[in-house]
């Protein structure tokens, strides 16, 4: 999707980015989500399943035509 939007010159500046801020939320995240789960394990998926909610809504605006703009 990323490619038919984007300029080329700024695919490979924009994906190393993605990937930095991908890895970095890799290792937080459990982090976060191990200390959530010894206070109440309900708590990490009872946010997943908001975060998924929220995904959800978000990903409705994503555009489908070249000009839906």
């Amino acid at each position: 999707y990323f490619q038919k939007i984007a300029d080329p010159g700024d695919i490979a500046s924009s994906a190393a980015v993605g990937f930095t801020i991908n890895h970095i939320a890799a290792i937080v995240l459990p982090v976060i989500g191990g200390l959530l789960w010894m206070i109440d394990y309900k708590i990490p998926f009872l946010a997943g399943a908001f975060f998924s909610f929220i995904s959800l809504c978000f990903v409705q605006f994503i555009r489908t035509e070249p000009n839906a703009l």
